[in-house]
């Protein structure tokens, strides 16, 4: 089992069948998806109001499945997330 922990206390769960975000630190399950629904996902470096990147740098993830989930993640998160993708690509067979 894979989890990567956002900045806000939601995460994304992947239990080798289903890929689950949950929200308030574990407590509420916001959507849970097959691994088979995968399509894509995208990882962009957030900005500030003027377009400078945030320092300690920060990320938004949005994963697309049967349906999107986003996470808001720091330097590590975004390495946690890229192993995470992997391994969902590789239980998906892409």
């Amino acid at each position: 089992m894979s989890e990567v922990v956002g900045m806000n206390g939601e995460s994304i769960v992947f239990d080798g069948a289903t890929v689950a975000k949950f929200r308030h630190h574990g407590k509420d399950e916001a959507a849970r998806n097959p691994v088979s629904t995968f399509r894509e996902y995208t990882i962009k470096e957030k900005t500030s109001l003027l377009g400078k990147p945030k320092k300690p740098p920060q990320f938004d993830v949005l994963l697309a499945m049967s349906s999107f989930m986003s996470l808001t993640v720091d330097e590590a998160g975004k390495s946690a997330v890229e192993a995470l993708i992997a391994e969902v690509r590789a239980a998906a067979g892409r």
